[in-house]
């Protein structure tokens, strides 16, 4: 990632994070994580960059402070752009995916691994074609591939693919589309890399990565239907973006449990319950959450009464010692979580 791709992650507005960044793009789902990308509105960065090195943000970070476009808070580790950084970064016509709503509910990196191999069996299946080098990938994804292909193989499956994949690309800019379309491998025809395609395109391999998640994830939604030709391939990567013993926390409070109990009955602490519940409120829509349960009106309401000013600035410590008495940490987080799912992004 370069300067000016990280420099579309923050805001002059609020001190943002470094470690938050990195770890969502790592995929470290800690609540802190989750919380505070759900507060810079950056959770579909999440898993994006599983082999981001720790420190990998450090030399972008450090070509935008050289250029004057953030200010570092070496004690907080936050960034925030600078009035110089607003005006740089405006100047850089930069890419918007369309899709980014989607992508916390697909696993984008194994779809774009199973959709590449695809297209390429395909191609020189259609070709006759026994004799060929295929894409390199993981195992999963091979298995994957084979699977659906001796359950797809016949006369119609070039054609139906393609039919498919261009009403996706459709529905796209056209330079992504193009951009998802270069990169397919088949007969006589090798894909460009992602780096080739950068170049080509003057634009950062990033950039380019955006493009590639927003066509995997519009190609992953319409093969969510049961007749469109990837649908046994692709719609296994759908998932709710909450861990399965989270699900099973949620479901058992949303049926009434009380917190403890449900601790018990699950034989896991408290705390964990707790986790389970913050990440569910924090992934998943204001409506699939039970607050009217966990977090109800009048404690809303005392909560309301007792912060004031910019959520970021609001501190559990700051709260009155008969409200931190009364009410745990952890229901003055998930009431900032509410408030969260209240406002509108920028």
């Amino acid at each position: 990632m370069e300067a000016v791709d990280l420099g579309q992650l923050l805001s002059s507005k609020q001190d943002r994070r470094i470690r938050v960044i990195e770890n969502l793009l790592r995929g470290k789902k800690t609540v802190s994580t989750l919380y505070w990308g759900q507060r810079y509105h950056l959770l579909p960065l999440l898993n994006l960059s599983k082999h981001l090195a720790r420190g990998g943000l450090d030399t972008a970070i450090q070509d935008l402070q050289q250029r004057d476009w953030v200010t570092v808070d070496a004690e907080q580790k936050t960034l925030r752009l600078t009035a110089k950084g607003e005006v740089g970064l405006a100047q850089h016509a930069y890419y918007r995916p369309v899709t980014v709503d989607q992508w916390v509910n697909w696993d984008l990196n194994a779809a774009r691994q199973r959709l590449l191999l695809a297209v390429q069996v395909t191609s020189q299946f259609a070709h006759s074609t026994a004799r060929y080098y295929p894409l390199a990938t993981d195992q999963e994804t091979r298995r994957a591939v084979r699977q659906w292909f001796h359950g797809a193989k016949g006369p119609a499956l070039a054609s139906d693919l393609a039919t498919a994949l261009t009403a996706s690309l459709r529905q796209l800019p056209n330079e992504t589309a193009s951009i998802m379309t270069d990169q397919f491998t088949g007969f006589d025809q090798p894909g460009l890399t992602l780096e080739q395609l950068a170049l080509a395109t003057d634009q950062t391999i990033w950039q380019i990565r955006l493009r590639e998640f927003d066509g995997v994830a519009q190609i992953a939604r319409d093969a969510w239907q049961t007749t469109h030709p990837l649908h046994n391939l692709l719609a296994p990567l759908w998932r709710v973006p909450v861990s399965t013993s989270s699900q099973a926390t949620l479901a058992a409070v949303t049926a009434g449990g009380d917190l403890q109990r449900v601790a018990d009955r699950r034989k896991i602490k408290l705390s964990t319950v707790r986790e389970h519940l913050l990440e569910a409120a924090i992934m998943l829509p204001v409506t699939d959450f039970p607050y009217e349960l966990v977090l109800p009106p009048a404690m809303r309401e005392a909560f309301r009464t007792a912060v004031h000013g910019d959520l970021d600035s609001w501190q559990y410590v700051a709260l009155p010692q008969a409200m931190q008495a009364e009410y745990d940490f952890f229901y003055f987080r998930l009431y900032a979580i509410w408030r969260m799912k209240q406002e509108v992004p920028a």
